[in-house]
C-alpha cells in the first residue's frame, strides 16, 4: 500500500529494478487484457477486409453484416485503444516511480532507452509485419514527452487532457473547414458551366474544380481500385510490402504528427489522472464506480450514436455532408466520446471484479493484459499470416461476421497461451525482450532463476 500511494503522489523512487510478480496491481493486468482482445473487435476489420468493402456496407444499410458493423463501431471503435492509451499513461507513473535495477542509469535515461526500443518495435510492426495501424511507434514518441508530466496534480493531468482532446477536435474541424471551403470554390464554377457548358475556365478555376472533384472521388466506391486492393493483398510479400508502404508512412508521419499525436497525447494524460486518482488500481467506492459506469457509457453512447448520422452521412454522399453541416459531428465528438466510453467500460470491469464474478474470467484476463506487449504483436503475426497472400490469403475472402469468429479464436488462443506461459516465467518473450534491452543486460525470465539484488542508480 505504501509503494501504491507513492506511485499517486508522483514522488520517485531512489533505485531501479525491474517490475516483480508481487509489485503488479492486478486490475491493471485486468483492464489492459480487456483493452488489448478488445481492440482486436477494431482490427480485424483492417485486417480482413478493404476500407471500401466496409464503406459499401454503409451505402447499402440492410442485412446483419451491416447491423453488425454499426454495433461494433457504435460499443467500441476507438474507446478500446483509448483505454490501452490511459493504462499506458498509468504505466509511464508507474515505470519511473517503482524501483528498478542497479543498472548505471537513472530512472528518466531508463524511460528514455525504454520508449526508443519501444519505437523499435513499433517499426518493425509496421514495416516488418506490415500492419499500417500500428500504435507502438506512436506510443514510444508520445510517451517521451510525457515524462516530465508525472509530477503535475491529478487535476492538473484532467487540465492537460482536456486541452489536448480539444486541439484535437480543432484539427478535425480544421480539415472539414479546408473540405468546405474546397466546395463553395466550386460552387460558382459549377454554376458558370451549368449556364455556358462552352466555358472557358481560367487555371485558378481548374484547379479548385479538380481539387473538389478529387475529393468526392476520394468517397466514392471504384470497384475496379477496390478489386486491385484485394489482389495485392493476396500477393507475396513484396507484393503488400509495396502495396503498404504508402498507408503505412501517412499513418507514422503526415497522420500522427497532424492529428494523431494530440489523440493519444489526451487519452495518455487522462490515463496517469485515472491512475493517481486511485481509478484503475480500485481505490474508488463501488457508489463511485457505478456513478462512472453509468455516466461515462450514458453520455459517451449518446455521443456515440448522435455522430453516427454524420458519420454515415460522409461515405454515402460527400457533397450533400460537405454543403449541410455546419460542424463535423462525429469528429468534434471523438475524443470526448471514446473518454467517457473508456471511463465506464473500465469502471464496468472493476464491479464486476470487485463482485468476484467469474474470477477465473479476471485471471485470463490479467495474464493476457501481463503478455499485452507479446500479445498485440502476436495479433499482428496471426492476422497478418492468415490474411495477407504469403500467408493463408484470406485477405477479402470473409464476410464481416465470419471475421469475428477469428476474433474468437485469436481470443482463446491469446489466453490460453498467456496462462500457460505465466506458469513458467516471470514475463512474455517479447517483454523479457524489451526490458532485457533497456536495461541492457539479460533479466531473469523463468520463475526459478533469482532476481538482482536492488542497487542505487548513478545521480
Amino acid at each position: 500500500m505504501e509503494a501504491l500511494r507513492a506511485h499517486q503522489s508522483g514522488e520517485v523512487d531512489p533505485a531501479v529494478h525491474p517490475v516483480v510478480q508481487t509489485e503488479r496491481i492486478p486490475t491493471l493486468d485486468i483492464l489492459r487484457g480487456v483493452a488489448l482482445l478488445g481492440i482486436l473487435l477494431m482490427n480485424i476489420q483492417a485486417f480482413g477486409l478493404t476500407d471500401a468493402s466496409l464503406d459499401q456496407l454503409i451505402r447499402n444499410p440492410h442485412g446483419g453484416n451491416y447491423w453488425l458493423m454499426t454495433l461494433v463501431h457504435g460499443l467500441f471503435e476507438n474507446k478500446m485503444r483509448a483505454l490501452f492509451s490511459m493504462l499506458f499513461g498509468a504505466g509511464i507513473i508507474l515505470f519511473l516511480t517503482k524501483t528498478r535495477s542497479g543498472s548505471g542509469m537513472d530512472a528518466p535515461e531508463l524511460f528514455i532507452r525504454r520508449q526508443l526500443w519501444l519505437i523499435v518495435f513499433g517499426l518493425v510492426n509496421a514495416w516488418g509485419l506490415l500492419w499500417p495501424y500500428d500504435i507502438l511507434f506512436h506510443y514510444g514518441i508520445v510517451g517521451i514527452f510525457l515524462f516530465p508530466f508525472i509530477r503535475l496534480s491529478p487535476r492538473a493531468l484532467l487540465v492537460c487532457a482536456v486541452v489536448a482532446g480539444l486541439i484535437f477536435s480543432g484539427k478535425l474541424y480544421w480539415q472539414f473547414a479546408e473540405q468546405k471551403q474546397k466546395y463553395e470554390k466550386f460552387l460558382p464554377i459549377a454554376a458558370l458551366e451549368k449556364k455556358n457548358k462552352k466555358v472557358k475556365l481560367t487555371d485558378e478555376q481548374k484547379e479548385a474544380k479538380s481539387a473538389w472533384e478529387g475529393l468526392v472521388k476520394e468517397h466514392q466506391y471504384d470497384r475496379k481500385a477496390d478489386n486491385a486492393d484485394v489482389l495485392a493483398m493476396r500477393s507475396d510479400y513484396s507484393t503488400v510490402w509495396a502495396h503498404q508502404a504508402s498507408k503505412i508512412k501517412e499513418m507514422e508521419a503526415p497522420s500522427f504528427y497532424q492529428e494523431g499525436i494530440w489523440d493519444i497525447l489526451s487519452m495518455m494524460l487522462l490515463g496517469m489522472a485515472l491512475f493517481k486518482w486511485g481509478f484503475l488500481s480500485s481505490r474508488l467506492t463501488t457508489r463511485q464506480y457505478i456513478f462512472l459506469a453509468i455516466g461515462g457509457l450514458l453520455v459517451g453512447q449518446a455521443m456515440a450514436w448522435l455522430s453516427m448520422p454524420s458519420h454515415e452521412l460522409e461515405v454515402v454522399n460527400f457533397t450533400k455532408y460537405i454543403s449541410g453541416a455546419s460542424l463535423p459531428v462525429a469528429g468534434v465528438f471523438m475524443p470526448f466520446e471514446r473518454a467517457f466510453s473508456s471511463i465506464g467500460w473500465a469502471s464496468l470491469v472493476l464491479l464486476a471484479y470487485r463482485a468476484g464474478i467469474g474470477m477465473w474470467l479476471w485471471k485470463a484476463l490479467g495474464a493476457v493484459g501481463q503478455l499485452a506487449f507479446t500479445n498485440y504483436l502476436m495479433q499482428s503475426v496471426l492476422c497478418t499470416l492468415f490474411f495477407y497472400g504469403y500467408g493463408l490469403g484470406y485477405f477479402g475472402d470473409l464476410k464481416l461476421y465470419q471475421l469475428y469468429i477469428v476474433v474468437a479464436e485469436v481470443w482463446l488462443l491469446q489466453i490460453v497461451f498467456s496462462l500457460v506461459w505465466l506458469k513458467n516465467f516471470r514475463f512474455g518473450p517479447l517483454e523479457w525482450l524489451w526490458r532485457s534491452l533497456t536495461y541492457g543486460k539479460r533479466q531473469p525470465m523463468r520463475l526459478t532463476e533469482k532476481t538482482s539484488p536492488v542497487t542505487p542508480v548513478l545521480s
